[in-house]
């Protein structure tokens, strides 16, 4: 019988892709048709994330559960920003209908590309901008991104891939918002990479940077309830090899679980705002970067050039078994 297995099947009615290690008992599932997203994975029958109850939960708040895709990530400040001579007015989709949040991607079907078996569980899934007359209306480049999803004994990894099949430059910038599972009633604490937090007002960096303290401090475990929700850092001293970390430890169940970012992701936003749960954002640019009046070294603002692709955005989720 083979270990691993990727299955076609259905969530909530809708079609689905299901990533299965049988030795680990590890799953994963996909539904490519709501944004891409990751919606469950689950450890021994457990679920790992914040799951929608259903297909139309999921429709309606595409951004709250799973693992949404984020491109851009967050916000930008009333849909409009200037970039290489163009005024761009994006659709307004935050919850206060003032501001373009989270991207394009999320809201709007992918297509499955490949499925594969060695050497984990793995499915590739595609959003093409040139498919969505809608997206290329607001942002006119026909980009493609490509995410690769490997599930291998406790371990998710996650394989961007970026393409501007445009003939001009175009802005960038990518994140990923998990939703970890953290009941109000358990034990649970967080840490971060060391980094410089981000000043914010109304979820909005100003360009100011603040000296963590208190439960700002991500650097040390941190009580992961009494964390202040929507706070941005910026990696100040990654890992040997430049990349960043967070973890969550659940001191009631044993186990633990770390989310390990490639060095393109130089931001993070934390985010604890539905009872329950706790989100460690790997962002490649900071809220709003596209009008921030920074350094791009500093905001993270990018661009691909015509015809550029980018294949150093990969992440990988790591858990421990459950000790209780």
């Amino acid at each position: 019988m083979a270990r691993f297995t990727v299955t076609e099947t259905t969530w909530s009615g809708v079609p689905a892709l299901r990533l299965c290690d049988d030795d680990a008992h590890t799953v994963a599932t996909l539904v490519p048709g709501f944004g891409g997203n990751l919606i469950s994975l689950t450890d021994q029958g457990e679920e790992l994330l914040r799951t929608a109850p259903d297909a139309e939960a999921l429709r309606a708040k595409p951004t709250r559960w799973g693992i949404p895709v984020l491109m851009p990530p967050n916000r930008i400040a009333g849909g409009r920003f200037r970039f290489n001579g163009r005024e761009y007015q994006l659709e307004l989709t935050d919850s206060s209908g003032l501001h373009h949040n989270h991207g394009f991607p999320v809201r709007r079907p992918w297509q499955v590309a490949a499925t594969g078996t060695a050497p984990g569980a793995s499915a590739t899934i595609r959003f093409a901008a040139a498919d969505h007359p809608d997206v290329m209306a607001q942002f006119p480049h026909p980009f493609v991104l490509e995410l690769t999803y490997t599930l291998e004994g406790r371990t998710l990894r996650c394989r961007p891939v970026i393409r501007n099949l445009g003939e001009e430059p175009m802005p960038f910038g990518l994140g990923f918002h998990p939703y970890f599972l953290a009941p109000q009633e358990e034990e649970i604490f967080v840490r971060l990479t060391p980094g410089r937090l981000w000043e914010m007002q109304e979820w909005m960096p100003t360009g100011r940077f603040l000296e963590p303290q208190g439960t700002y401090d991500l650097s040390t475990w941190q009580p992961a309830h009494a964390v202040t929700r929507g706070e941005g850092y910026a990696v100040a001293a990654p890992e040997p090899d430049g990349w960043s970390r967070f973890e969550l430890a659940n001191r009631t169940t044993g186990r633990t679980l770390a989310l390990r970012a490639a060095p393109a992701y130089r931001h993070w936003l934390i985010f604890n705002g539905f009872a329950g749960s706790f989100s460690a954002e790997p962002y490649t640019c900071m809220t709003n970067a596209f009008n921030l009046d920074l350094d791009p070294a500093v905001s993270g603002m990018a661009a691909l050039a015509p015809g550029e692709e980018r294949r150093d955005l990969e992440w990988e989720l790591t858990w421990s078994e459950r000790a209780q």
